[in-house]
């Protein structure tokens, strides 16, 4: 486990190539997670991680697109629930527990 990452946590990848939104995206779970950081030029300090997918292809616009190694991917991890209102409220929250503090 790192932070709130394990094994066994449902993940949801969308292909950057084809919009999710029209598209859809493939499910899975996470397999394992690195205990050690990797440096990535991007994103700075991040934890490989092993999904197993539930399947290995899109259906786009009725022809079934198989993943290759090399495709641009995104997958969002579910770490918790929260309603949308909580969510947005998240920021003011915050705010006024900051601006109760001493410094």
């Amino acid at each position: 486990m790192v932070g709130p990452i394990r094994a066994g946590q449902d993940v949801t990848v969308k292909v950057d190539s084809f919009p999710y939104t029209r598209y859809g995206y493939i499910t899975g779970k996470v397999v394992s997670i690195s205990r050690d950081a990797a440096q990535d030029e991007n994103l700075g300090l991040v934890f490989p991680a092993r999904i197993r997918l539930d399947r290995s292809n899109l259906n786009i616009d009725g022809v079934d697109v198989k993943l290759t190694a090399g495709m641009s991917l995104t997958a969002e991890v579910m770490t918790g629930e929260r309603r949308i209102v909580d969510y947005l409220l998240s920021p003011f929250r915050r705010g006024a527990a900051e601006a109760m503090r001493e410094r």
